[in-house]
């Protein structure tokens, strides 16, 4: 696909994110930068029309696409990787037993009809969707011959999966049946755990990066988490019952994780910071024009992906923190490299 100096060349680039994730210093902010309409995963061509060779051939023109434009612009990164998913965000509901439907352009979770105290762990020895799962990774590897890595599918925070689950009845279950609440959240830990396992034993844990490939890009001993939900949820709520069950769900062979955070949630900024296992977040929309109670707050080991916005421009960013601690996800490359001040 590329030849051999354009390899390297990539290689290099990709060392600059595990030296910040390392805490050691570069010249410059790495910029990870991708086409949103080129870089999603196509789901109706995997998922309604069950046409893998079609949608492999839209993700790998994608791929092309963005690598080539990025190495145009000695600013830019863009890895070669895959998504092996399902179902978007209703992953782990669709494990579960959820009736997840394509309808309108997305998928859509209908709640489960049973009650939180009667939900029972999916039979993943017999999953016939994690059987799958694990399938189209092995399947994505070999078509590609090793040179890509494959992401996981869209795995999100127990109390993200909880809630697409149960809807509101959740939060009741949290302040009337917290023990009932606490034992569903390690149970969808548990699930999302086991589907990092068998990825990891099927396609090797290099191959393997976190769930948000188009929004973050890890070192392969880094995983990662969708916590949109977190914006719901009280300090002292997040700290007894989501940040246990966060960490229960990445396996131990990960040095840590990113959390993916959207939503107004900096009334967590200490609970993260106490956190050991969380090495950084990536924050966008709401989250990221909090960037700056974060940064206040957080560990220096920690770091930050961040996605620019209106009230949270480039160059704020960098007034922020000097360059420091941070890597970029943009869809319009910058005006020039970001170096260190």
């Amino acid at each position: 696909m590329f030849s051999d100096v354009i390899w390297k060349e990539l290689d290099r680039r990709e060392a600059e994110f595990r030296q910040v994730f390392e805490g050691r210093p570069v010249d410059r902010v790495p910029v990870w930068f991708y086409h949103e309409e080129l870089g999603q995963m196509k789901p109706e061509l995997l998922m309604v029309e069950k046409n893998r060779d079609a949608w492999l051939e839209n993700q790998i023109r994608a791929v092309r696409t963005n690598v080539e434009e990025a190495l145009d612009n000695r600013a830019l990164y863009y890895p070669l990787i895959e998504m092996a998913s399902f179902y978007g965000t209703h992953y782990i509901d669709a494990l579960f037993g959820n009736d997840v439907q394509w309808v309108e352009g997305q998928f859509w979770s209908k709640e489960q009809t049973c009650e939180v105290s009667e939900l029972q762990m999916p039979d993943l020895d017999n999953s016939p969707l994690l059987r799958e799962t694990v399938e189209l990774a092995k399947w994505i590897k070999d078509q590609t011959d090793g040179r890509f890595v494959i992401s996981m599918p869209d795995v999100g925070s127990p109390i993200n999966v909880a809630i697409n689950l149960f809807g509101e009845r959740f939060f009741l279950e949290m302040a009337m049946n917290s023990e009932q609440a606490g034992r569903a959240l390690k149970m969808v830990a548990d699930t999302t755990r086991r589907v990092y396992e068998e990825l990891i034993k099927a396609v090797g844990q290099e191959t393997i990066r976190c769930h948000n490939a188009f929004y973050v890009y890890t070192p392969y001993d880094y995983a990662g988490l969708s916590l949109c939900a977190t914006q719901m949820i009280s300090p002292d709520n997040f700290g007894e019952w989501v940040a246990d069950a966060d960490d229960a769900s990445v396996p131990d062979c990960y040095q840590g994780m990113i959390q993916h955070i959207c939503g107004s949630s900096n009334q967590h900024v200490e609970e993260i910071a106490r956190r050991p296992r969380i090495k950084g977040v990536q924050l966008n929309d709401n989250g990221a024009d909090q960037f700056e109670d974060y940064f206040n707050g957080l560990r220096q080991d920690q770091i930050f992906y961040l996605r620019p916005t209106e009230h949270m421009p480039i160059n704020r960013m960098m007034a922020i923190t000097r360059g420091r601690r941070l890597l970029l996800t943009v869809t319009k490359a910058p005006d020039s490299i970001l170096e260190m001040e």
